[in-house]
């Protein structure tokens, strides 16, 4: 499978570390929803589609099992989001 889009929504003023949500394609088939784009100390990471639980756990929906499949749309959604934030820094 392949990334074949990424869609970003970047928080305006954000008031914890998520910074914005992503929708990847794949295949041009395959929508995945409400990727999670954080940062923290370390730097910015992805979080797959989540729901939080009766006990206040939060579950991934979405485990990708596939190594080379996570790392790329980690990177490209990551690629995005900075693309998406130099593109809205310019414009203001």
């Amino acid at each position: 499978m392949k990334v074949t889009d990424i869609r970003i929504q970047v928080f305006k003023s954000p008031k914890t570390n998520l910074k914005a949500l992503s929708t990847v394609i794949l295949d041009d088939s395959l929508v995945l929803k409400d990727l999670r784009i954080f940062s923290n100390e370390k730097g910015d990471f992805v979080g797959m589609p989540s729901v939080k639980g009766p006990n206040g756990d939060w579950h991934e929906v979405v485990t990708l099992i596939n190594t080379e499949l996570k790392n790329q749309i980690n990177s490209y959604v990551l690629r995005a989001y900075h693309d998406e934030l130099l593109r809205i820094k310019i414009e203001d």
